[in-house]
């Protein structure tokens, strides 16, 4: 059995976003070209979204680091956590969708503490810390991984596992698109 399980970017959904965000930049441009001063500034904000989002798209396509790691210590997302989450501070995983993503959702004991997540995500997921402060969702939707792999490096753990069919919704080239692309 593995002991390390790592998750890194999906290059073709970083290509996807990439793509999507030049012609953002192009609709844009072609605002910012017109004479009303109302859609010279949808240009604007069109520019400025369509340059963040290829950023963030290149920036992710170059980074050869691992978003999650798995091993014998606990879970570690890199994106949103600080420092690992201990397999003992997890009562119960689900391998799920939700709003059309792959998620694993990671139901934690009470030790574990809202201090664990990065700034950036505690003031943009705040909403959904008070919420439910005792759950935390890791998204796979942009991550390529193995969900076989996963599932049975689940199950070999000392926690409560729930597999959803994550799959089970795709028909014909949706589901032959997903397993090329995860």
């Amino acid at each position: 059995m593995t002991t390390n399980l790592k998750f890194y970017f999906s290059k073709p959904k970083m290509v996807k976003m990439s793509i999507m965000s030049i012609g953002i930049l192009l609709i844009g441009h072609y605002c910012f070209k017109a004479d009303i001063q109302a859609v010279r500034m949808i240009g604007v904000l069109e520019l400025i979204l369509g340059m963040v989002i290829l950023f963030v798209g290149l920036k992710s396509f170059m980074d050869k680091n691992p978003q999650i790691v798995m091993n014998e210590n606990g879970i570690m997302d890199k994106r949103i956590l600080k420092k690992i989450i201990p397999w003992n501070q997890l009562e119960k995983i689900e391998l799920t969708m939700q709003n059309n993503q792959k998620v694993l959702k990671l139901n934690v004991s009470d030790k574990f503490s809202n201090d664990n997540f990065k700034w950036l995500y505690v003031k943009t997921a705040a909403i959904k810390l008070n919420q439910n402060p005792k759950t935390v969702m890791l998204n796979l939707d942009q991550l390529k991984f193995d969900s076989d792999l996963l599932i049975s490096y689940l199950n070999s753990k000392n926690v409560d596992f729930v597999n959803e069919d994550i799959f089970r919704n795709l028909t014909g080239w949706n589901k032959i698109l997903n397993k090329m692309l995860y």
